[in-house]
């Protein structure tokens, strides 16, 4: 386990860096197969260069996309896909992910381990509370995106929730804005 985070109501977020050349599924390779095209021999592709209909529609709900801020470092989410709105029981576009909940911690570091690799990196989440008899899980894959070839302005990720989508929505029904 790379890191954990529990929100002191029972909901307990693990997640783990996986091998991105074994671990990917076919959507998360699709993505990361048109991220490195976009990239080419740079660093990072450019968010400018990000086309939305190159990916599939079904996956696009699946989305998150976050603008980069330094100095305090915080993640931005530019973009919150209506499958993690459902999930999650809250609109996050415009909003820093410190809001989200209940993982702001995990993900978060998710985004910080990214923006420091400066590559894309796959991870999986395992989210466990007293409401779901078995966790649920996520596989998220984090890409990074370059305004200028030397920074890392914005992260892309595609995280699969689509098999516990409704364990997901049933876990987080209960939570407050504050939690």
């Amino acid at each position: 386990m790379d890191g954990a985070a529990n929100n002191g109501k029972g909901i307990v977020v693990d997640y783990d860096r996986s091998d991105i050349a074994s671990s990917l599924t076919p959507d998360a390779r699709l993505c990361l197969d048109y991220w490195s095209d976009l990239r080419g021999d740079r660093l990072a592709p450019a968010w400018r260069e990000f086309d939305w209909l190159r990916i599939p529609p079904k996956i696009i709900p699946f989305f998150g996309v976050v603008d980069v801020t330094v100095d305090p470092l915080e993640f931005v989410y530019r973009f919150w896909g209506s499958a993690h709105a459902q999930a999650h029981h809250q609109e996050l576009t415009g909003k820093p992910v410190s809001a989200i909940r209940p993982q702001a911690e995990s993900v978060f570091n998710q985004y910080k381990e990214t923006l420091d690799a400066r590559r894309p990196l796959l991870f999986a989440n395992t989210i466990r509370t007293g409401l779901m008899k078995i966790p649920a899980t996520e596989i998220s894959l984090r890409l990074p995106f370059s305004n200028d070839g030397s920074g890392i302005h914005h992260i892309v990720a595609f995280s699969d929730i689509r098999k516990d989508l409704d364990r997901m929505k049933k876990a987080f029904t209960d939570l407050t804005p504050d939690d």
